[in-house]
Order: structure tokens, then C-alpha cells, then sequence
């Protein structure tokens, strides 16, 4: 009973550590795949066959084509005429924080390596004082990284089929969806 729920366990805990990583490394087959970013008002770059490039948010996706807001007009791009579709996903700004804190923490704290300062009040301010400006500093440069996941690319020619594999948790289950697109 001890080995099933520890092998449950792991299970769940690779399988939550694993599910961002598939999804945002998944590529949609199907444009009405794409309606949970029409939810989510993300910025999206669809790329048209000509190598243009239009920015703005999904108004609408059917298995035909993408409905794109830009401003206030909306464009349809009908899929024989979109390449690929690009989503921009901002750096979380926890990590760098924290990374921050840890550098200015970190190298502030070498001053307790001199005996004098073990009972010194102004080590421990400088220390905190450190600590906050790299965490701001690793803040800031988190707020300044962008990127783009492409979400969807047209098959070409001859293209060959796509597998995805992702985690499936749910109550009581767990398992692996596959899914293979021709």
C-alpha cells in the first residue's frame, strides 16, 4: 500500500512538473485549439505566406481560420494563408527575484567573514540593503525579457505527422494522452 501511493506520488509530482513545460512547448494542429488564448486576451504574431507579420490578440478561431484583433479593426487570415502562429509569453518575474535577492545576499554576506562585524548592526543593515537591490535589479531584468512560442505552424508538403504527449491527472487517475495529428 506504502510502495502504490509513493509510486502515485511520483507520478503526480512529475507529471505537474512536467505539464508547463509540454504546454508551452505545444503546437496545435487545429486553429480551435487556439480558443484558450482568445480567453486569455494573449498577444499572439500570426505570420502570413508572404512573411508579413501582424500583431495583436485572437477575436475568433474556427477550423478554417483566425479572426485577429488589431486595435480596433479585426483581420481574418484564412489558414491556406497563415504560416505559423506565434504566441509572446512574458518571463516570470518570481525567478529573477529571487535569483537577484540570492546574488546581492549572497555576496553582502562575505563581510561577516571579518570577526568584527559578527556584532556590528550596520553589517546586518548592509546585508538587507544588498539583498533588496539585487532583488529589485533581478526584477527588472525579468520585466525586460520577452519571447515568442509558436503555436502553430502550417504542415508543409508531405509533412510528417506530429505526436504530443502530455500528463493526464486527474481525480482518482493518472496517466499520458497521446495524440497524433496527420
Amino acid at each position: 500500500m506504502q510502495i502504490r501511493r509513493l509510486g502515485t506520488s511520483l507520478v503526480l509530482m512529475v507529471a505537474s512538473m512536467s505539464a508547463g513545460t509540454v504546454r508551452a512547448q505545444e503546437v496545435v494542429s487545429t486553429f480551435d485549439e487556439l480558443r484558450p488564448l482568445q480567453s486569455a486576451n494573449a498577444t499572439v504574431i500570426v505570420t502570413d505566406t508572404n512573411g508579413q507579420r501582424f500583431r495583436g490578440t485572437i477575436a475568433d478561431a474556427s477550423r478554417t481560420a483566425v479572426s485577429l484583433r488589431m486595435g480596433s479593426a479585426i483581420r481574418q487570415f484564412a489558414a491556406a494563408n497563415i504560416r505559423s502562429i506565434d504566441v509572446r509569453r512574458d518571463d516570470s518575474l518570481g525567478n529573477g527575484t529571487v535569483i537577484g535577492a540570492a546574488v546581492g545576499g549572497g555576496l553582502s554576506s562575505l563581510i561577516f567573514l571579518d570577526n568584527e562585524c559578527h556584532h556590528d548592526a550596520a553589517c546586518y543593515t548592509a546585508v538587507a540593503v544588498y539583498t533588496g537591490i539585487g532583488a529589485l535589479a533581478g526584477l527588472g531584468i525579468d520585466a525586460l525579457i520577452h519571447r515568442s512560442v509558436p503555436v502553430y505552424k502550417a504542415p508543409g508538403p508531405g509533412a510528417p505527422p506530429v505526436v504530443r504527449i502530455a500528463p493526464l491527472v486527474s481525480a482518482g487517475r493518472t496517466g499520458v494522452r497521446l495524440t497524433v495529428a496527420f
